[in-house]
């Protein structure tokens, strides 16, 4: 039976820590009401809001929203409805510019053999991948974003695979995933409709660490992380375009094991590679590296181990954070190496004009205890307790600059408050305008935000509260919040309409704009305790290994 997971996508948000209800649910039926009267404002002045749209719903748990961020060319929106009962699934598209108004809309009517299983978008189309369970027929969408105008290919793949990653490049659709419990890649064509298996991965005890896409020279790198003989093997296999082995990258370490990896091509034998590593063969990070990959062989990889950051620790209460860098400097003193054990969910790297960014999220699973009590005999009773995972907790998301040498050259952090998630997903946003980067994060209805300037804080943690000024609105506790483009964000989700009662019970979906204020003559982001900024000197070097 082919697994399949709605919720596994690329590139497709959602509201966070939606109830289930909300995420199985929502109709939009393209009733667009656009309010051009004035906002108040949040009660924080540097978040603004300077748009809003809502769309028709009904009540009804057969219905979902989505939305597409497409930067500067504005959003898509997608409302499906029929989502429960499997039959005649509509599927609604509404592109919208950055001012909210409608683009164009267009619909298609999902075949009931077919479950959605991915979703891709790059800068000219978006993706959907579907599949006939129990069967080796695949289907896939292909949506024009500027037009709206669609084409639909239908294939075959191979049957029971549960697929992990889906990208498009070119006329080539790339799925990777398992077939029974090993890595498997299979490239299907637009074009022709043959089907290729990328060779060189179906092994044991191997796990697929990622799929890269080089557009620019038609190559597909596939990194995969093996347990071979006691070892961890960090491996990057790349093919070109027609699906041909064309070289093996390995990457090993007796001390260090690589746990991710991204790619960031210079040229069609030149790159870069970064990403996280450990102590043995755990998920344990003990801090990130950057190596120089010239054809297949990587140069001596930078380490560069968590206590080395300027401000990795800033999460902690000072007291904490003194204790923990007394401890660090003792061991270092005593030549023990330091051992940590944080788990990071990596975004994808960030490249500007002169720099490389590295974001990654600090978590760690949520347990909960559940205590039962049972009758043994009348006059005892015994007592057993169970624990669970409810979620994953975030702590903090570290921002780390690279050079386009490859040198590591600034860190920053943002500390996340007493926020659980119960799907492991990215939820700190970053939105960046000039030398400033804007992190955000939603939290029961509030937005918290921090500005920064390369290893230097500029406007300090601040909550910013999504409800009007005389309260008599109520957003929803658990809207989505998405980076859109510069200053910008977006707020999303279900509401009561603007100007109704307090006592409607209708509802309606939403997006509305966000605009972090800056002085308008000097471009720097406004805050009411901007005196009290923090401010850190950077770091003279790395070291090249951790002690």
């Amino acid at each position: 039976m082919i697994t399949v997971n709605q919720h596994k996508v690329l590139n497709w948000r959602k509201p966070a820590n939606l109830p289930r209800s909300w995420i199985n649910g929502c109709k939009g039926t393209l009733l667009l009401i656009w309010i051009a009267c004035f906002f108040p404002p949040f009660s924080q002045a540097q978040l603004e809001r300077v748009g809003h749209v809502e769309f028709s719903s009904t009540s009804s748990f057969d219905e979902s929203f989505e939305i597409f961020p497409l930067g500067h060319q504005g959003v898509l929106a997608l409302f499906r409805t029929g989502v429960l009962s499997g039959r005649n699934e509509q599927w609604v598209f509404q592109r919208l510019d950055t001012d909210l108004k409608t683009i164009w809309t267009a619909s298609y009517r999902l075949d009931s053999r077919y479950v959605p299983v991915m979703a891709y978008q790059n800068d000219t189309h978006a993706y959907w991948v579907f599949a006939e369970p129990d069967t080796d027929k695949f289907l896939f969408l292909q949506l024009n974003l500027d037009n709206g105008y669609q084409d639909v290919h239908e294939g075959k793949l191979l049957a029971s695979m549960d697929l992990h990653h889906f990208k498009v490049m070119g006329s080539k659709a790339i799925l990777a995933g398992y077939y029974r419990a090993r890595p498997v890649v299979v490239v299907f064509s637009f074009f022709d409709k043959t089907t290729r298996v990328l060779p060189g991965l179906y092994e044991r005890n191997s796990e697929l660490n990622g799929v890269d896409i080089n557009e620019t020279d038609g190559l597909i790198n596939v990194i995969t992380y093996t347990f071979r003989k006691r070892q961890c093997l960090f491996q990057i296999k790349t093919y070109n375009y027609e699906g041909r082995l064309i070289k093996t990258t390995t990457l090993t370490d007796e001390e260090y094991s690589i746990i991710s990896g991204q790619i960031v091509p210079l040229n069609e034998s030149d790159a870069y590679l970064i990403g996280n590593y450990s102590i043995g063969c755990t998920p344990f990070s003990q801090g990130i590296y950057i190596s120089h990959i010239v054809d297949t062989q990587p140069e001596k990889l930078e380490y560069i181990e968590f206590s080395e950051l300027q401000n990795f620790f800033n999460f902690m209460r000072p007291k904490r954070k003194a204790r923990m860098e007394a401890r660090i400097s003792k061991r270092k003193s005593l030549g023990k190496q330091n051992r940590f054990r944080y788990r990071l969910l990596l975004h994808d790297l960030i490249e500007t004009e002169d720099e490389i960014i590295l974001v990654a999220e600090v978590y760690y699973p949520n347990y909960r205890n559940y205590t039962n009590a049972s009758g043994v005999n009348m006059n005892s009773f015994m007592r057993s307790s169970m624990r669970t995972q409810d979620g994953f907790r975030y702590t903090h998301a570290i921002v780390c600059g690279f050079n386009k040498e490859g040198k590591y050259m600034w860190d920053n952090s943002f500390a996340i408050k007493n926020l659980v998630s119960y799907d492991l997903q990215q939820m700190v946003q970053l939105s960046r305008f000039g030398d400033y980067w804007v992190l955000a994060y939603p939290d029961e209805g509030n937005i918290h935000t921090e500005v920064i300037k390369r290893e230097k804080v500029v406007v300090e943690s601040t909550k910013h509260e999504l409800r009007s000024k005389d309260r008599s609105l109520f957003f929803h506790e658990n809207a989505g919040l998405a980076a859109w483009y510069d200053r910008y964000f977006m707020t999303f989700g279900k509401q009561r309409p603007e100007n109704t009662p307090a006592t409607s019970q209708k509802e309606v979906y939403y997006i509305s704009k966000l605009t972090y204020h800056v002085d308008p003559e000097t471009g720097i982001p406004l805050s009411d305790t901007s005196a009290n900024s923090k401010t850190s000197e950077p770091k003279k070097s790395a070291g090249s290994r951790a002690n």
